[in-house]
């Protein structure tokens, strides 16, 4: 019987004390004294390692591209007063792999009703964490939707529904306003017209 070897290359040494050299130089840069490391060393268990490794994980992920949507209640964009109905999100999101063509309304059609456009999202992405993240790449200076798009289409967020003080059920819509995306919410018995777009992955 042969012997399984991982699939993916664990870091390499080099990589290691890179990091270690990394970490070093934060250390003595914020003031951080050996009793300091001795005292986070010493605790118990692997919370320290699992942290660590936590914190790795997402600045890789940051620099790929890649995103994980939080949970609604924790975006801090959910209106004083709203509550969740509905809130679905995404699992890993890769910010280059976004298709913006599709939209909600087929040929023929002036408009649809919000029920009709929350069965068509399909696998769009859209949840309140989605959105938030797009805030946040806009806010480093990065495109969150195509220039083409600008004053053309709005981008619906239909993986969160929320509740307002009236109990009228809204999603959270992109529109370009004062040349930047600008994130507010529509009633979902109003009508999503030609100019809807969703974001799915791309094929």
């Amino acid at each position: 019987m042969g012997t399984l070897t991982p699939s993916k290359k664990l870091a390499s040494e080099p990589q290691a004390g890179k990091l270690c050299d990394r970490i070093f130089t934060a250390a003595r840069k914020a003031g951080i004294d050996s009793g300091q490391f001795q005292i986070a060393l010493a605790y118990p268990g692997t919370e320290l390692e699992d942290e660590m490794v936590a914190l790795l994980v997402w600045f890789a992920k940051r620099a790929s591209g890649i995103i994980t949507p939080l949970r609604a209640q924790d975006t801090r964009l959910v209106p004083n007063g709203w509550f969740e109905e509905s809130d679905n999100p995404e699992g890993d999101i890769s910010l280059a792999n976004l298709d913006y063509s599709a939209g909600p309304v087929q040929p023929g059609e002036q408009y649809v009703t919000g029920e009709t456009m929350l069965e068509r999202a399909g696998n769009a992405y859209g949840s309140l964490g989605f959105a938030a993240a797009l805030l946040k790449a806009q806010e480093e200076g990065k495109e969150i939707f195509p220039v083409k798009s600008r004053g053309k289409h709005y981008f619906i967020m239909p993986r969160t529904v929320l509740l307002d003080g009236r109990r009228l059920r809204m999603v959270a819509c992109f529109y370009w306003r004062d040349e930047r995306w600008v994130l507010d919410f529509s009633w979902l018995r109003g009508a999503f017209r030609g100019s809807a777009r969703f974001v799915r992955p791309r094929e």
